[in-house]
């Protein structure tokens, strides 16, 4: 209505109105040269309708639209122009005709303006401002200058704008619909914000039911996870940026933009045409999601985006740059992978750098070209096969990598941890092979534990059924003995005894170890003096190492070793190992006994030199295991057995070395923290 206004200004002084800035502040004024806004082009007098002067007039189409109903006098008596119907009276009581509900009349330098019947408030508190609604004369600091002070106007507008039309001679058809064309964006505008709140209204109702139905949108959101987590994390980060990109360098609805058209809110940045204020930012943020279709794939770009990434393991979950990195990688085998990977990227992207060379500089097409898009159609086939291959490069070399940790992880003892890889992996069977071998060595391992678990319990319970009749053959052999028995007979009572003593040190060495291996061996552990034990245990043994004949060189610390034991188990191995060299040391040689402390432990050692062979591969802590494979040297094969069993029942670490005929047996114990 301000810029009619203007231009019935212009009509009644056959010229044209610009800004003018005054000392008073804007006022209108008359250019008589021809301004930039309208420029007539004739200077008729007559009281005739403007209409008769369509070929002379550009803007002739004002009288045509009659949704506008117009009177201008000018401050002549020949300036008069009028599309109104002859039989209305031009004055100030004008009455609107029906179906026109709006009149705004300048006289006299202001503007008055009736719509409904109901005066509206124009000029507010009097002073234009950007704000002020109405930029129109009449404000202290808006007038309407000299020129056009005498102009009378009277303006009536239809309350439903109706499309009108006008057959030239020459059959075209031309339409006169300035103000039907506004009506057709308002209303555009409104069914616009309409929908977006239908939209609003129906996403909070759908966001409230998924609140309610959560468990079956998780269900639904796994299922679909389960096919876009094929889809690399990338893809959706750049559907998301293109979605961005299109809202601000493509057009949405043009009827928000203030300038009407086509125009992007790039293009109304850069041009200039919105200003730096926060409210012109405002406006062209809102701006950003008129465009539907890039709103619509930028929010399910980011909602696949997080509900691959919240329903998929992160060792299932694969990108185009871990595909390609190198450093990540933990096998050589999929460093190898990375790098042909990066290879095939390299290929891709060169192909198709040089299409866009050609598009842009030898064709010269645009990114605002239609057909610019179009000639992406070429590149879909060549990226789709380096996802593909990405994709299955990256998954082969993740599925052996965990074929490679599986089976490091079955050479440590995991007997249990099944590798479960997705049924559509290419190395799937592998994997259930492997599972199966673990499977049939767990079973394997169980059957041998549950085996040895028995023969312990045999043992167990026989050493513990043979202790009682043993207790009567050694009491009755001792009262045999104590009888007066000559010759052969007293020899008889003798082996008796001596046999019957020995088999209860048997049998209860059996009983000691099966416990121990049972984990059932009672323990007493305590601060003693490790040296201390040693030179208590060799005092104890002195007549059989005095009558054996070896030299016992012993290497023990004066000063005490404080370690944590049972001093009654540990002594019970040294004792066995001390044993050990009086039965199966070269006779005449030498044995050593040390006691060395270092890096927080105290190391016993013993070495002799082996009477008879030593035997390669064997496990001489093995219960029942001799080195005298003749088995005639009076031992039970449970001495080495026990003094390991106790030794570590005791908290500590017991081994056997030896080298050629060369025996060393090693134990060790943390050292005790000073009390």
């Amino acid at each position: 209505m301000a810029q009619r206004l203007r231009a019935f200004l212009a009509m009644a002084t056959g010229s044209d109105l610009e800004w003018w800035d005054t000392a008073s502040g804007d006022t209108y004024v008359v250019s008589g040269d021809g301004g930039a806004w309208y420029e007539w082009g004739f200077t008729d007098t007559a009281t005739e309708d403007i209409t008769t002067a369509e070929e002379e007039a550009p803007d002739a189409s004002y009288a045509e639209d009659k949704n506008l109903l117009y009177r201008v006098r000018g401050p002549g008596e020949d300036s008069y122009y009028s599309n109104a119907p002859a039989d209305m009276i031009l004055s100030s009581s004008w009455t609107v005709p029906e179906s026109y509900n709006f009149l705004l009349t300048f006289q006299n330098g202001t503007v008055t303006i009736t719509k409904d019947g109901e005066p509206v408030d124009v000029y507010g508190d009097g002073f234009f401002t950007e704000d002020s609604l109405w930029d129109v004369p009449g404000y202290e600091n808006f007038t309407a200058g000299e020129d056009v002070a005498g102009v009378t106007v009277y303006m009536a507008i239809r309350q439903e704008p109706v499309p009108y039309l006008q057959l030239k001679s020459d059959g075209v058809s031309r339409s006169y619909n300035d103000f039907y064309g506004l009506y057709q964006r308002i209303r555009e505008m409104q069914g616009f914000y309409l929908l977006r709140a239908v939209l609003c209204a129906a996403g909070a109702v759908c966001l409230i039911a998924a609140h309610f139905l959560r468990a079956d949108r998780r269900r639904a959101e796994k299922k679909l996870a389960a096919l876009t987590r094929r889809v690399p994390g990338e893809i959706w980060w750049l559907a998301a940026a293109l979605a961005v990109l299109s809202m601000v360098f493509f057009t949405g609805y043009s009827g928000l933009s203030p300038y009407g058209g086509g125009f992007s809110p790039f293009e109304l940045w850069y041009y200039g045409w919105m200003g730096s204020s926060l409210t012109d930012v405002l406006r062209l943020l809102a701006l950003l999601p008129a465009n539907a279709p890039a709103l619509l794939a930028l929010v399910w770009a980011l909602w696949l985006r997080h509900i691959t990434r919240k329903n998929t393991q992160p060792d299932q979950r694969w990108s185009l740059l871990g595909a390609l990195s190198v450093r990540a990688k933990k096998y050589p085998f999929q460093r190898s992978l990375s790098r042909w990977n990066r290879l095939a990227l390299v290929l891709i992207c060169l192909p198709a750098a040089f299409w866009l060379l050609v598009l842009t500089r030898i064709l010269g097409i645009s990114a605002y070209d239609d057909l610019f898009w179009f000639t992406f159609l070429p590149l879909l086939l060549p990226a789709a096969v380096l996802c593909w291959i990405l994709r299955k490069n990256a998954a082969l070399a993740r599925d052996i990598g965990l074929l490679a940790d599986q089976v490091t992880a079955i050479r440590d003892g995991d007997l249990e941890t099944p590798l479960n890889l997705p049924a559509d992996a290419d190395l799937h069977q592998t994997a259930e092979q492997l599972n199966d071998i673990q499977a049939g060595l767990h079973r394997a391992l169980a059957e041998q534990t549950r085996s040895e678990r028995m023969k312990v319990e045999l043992i167990s319970n026989v050493s513990h059924d043979l202790k009682t009749p043993l207790t009567s053959v050694l009491s009755y052999a001792e009262l045999l003995r104590q009888e007066p028995l000559e010759g052969a007979a007293a020899d008889y009572a003798r082996i008796i005894d001596e046999k019957a003593h020995r088999l209860a040190v048997m049998v209860q060495d059996v009983f000691e170890v099966s416990k121990a291996a049972s984990g059932q061996l009672p323990v007493h552990l305590e601060r003693l003096d490790f040296a201390k034990l040693l030179r208590q245990t060799l005092a104890d043994l002195e007549g059989p190492i005095s009558r054996s004949g070896l030299t016992f060189r012993v290497d023990l610390p004066e000063a005490p070793v404080m370690i944590t034991a049972d001093g009654r188990r540990l002594y019970r191995v040294f004792q066995n190992l001390i044993d050990n060299a009086l039965k199966y040391a070269l006779a005449g040689s030498r044995v050593y006994l040390s006691l060395k402390t270092g890096a927080g432990r105290a190391e016993a050692s013993l070495r002799n030199t082996s009477r008879e062979e030593l035997p390669d591969g064997v496990d001489l802590t093995a219960r029942f295991v001799r080195g005298d494979a003749s088995r005639t040297d009076g031992g039970s094969g449970l001495g080495l057995s026990i003094a390991s069993s106790f030794t570590e029942a005791c908290g500590g670490d017991f081994h056997v070395e030896t080298l050629a005929d060369l025996f060393t047996a090693v134990v060790s114990f943390p050292l005790a923290e000073a009390s």
